[in-house]
């Protein structure tokens, strides 16, 4: 997965307050990902629009990585989870 731009399409039909919600994204089908897409999607997630969790599953090693270095550098965590 690529760019910021595509991590933003992703939640154009989403609510812009997901305050309370959790939202879980299947990574299984994904072999590669961009950093500044995985940044992106945190920050849209977590920061702009609130989520209570966002929830991560089969993420391939690299991913998660990046997932958890953004969460960390934007503060926000305790709101990322990661599952195998």
């Amino acid at each position: 997965m690529g760019t910021r731009d595509q991590a933003r399409r992703l939640f154009g039909s989403q609510p812009n307050d997901l305050s309370g919600s959790e939202l879980s994204i299947d990574c299984s089908k994904v072999q590669a990902s961009a950093p500044s897409f995985v940044d992106e999607l945190i920050k849209i997630a977590l920061v702009e629009r609130g989520a209570a969790r966002l929830i991560l599953t089969a993420a391939p090693s690299k991913m998660r990585g990046y997932a958890v270095r953004s969460a960390a550098n934007r503060d926000v965590s305790a709101r990322l989870t990661i599952i195998d």
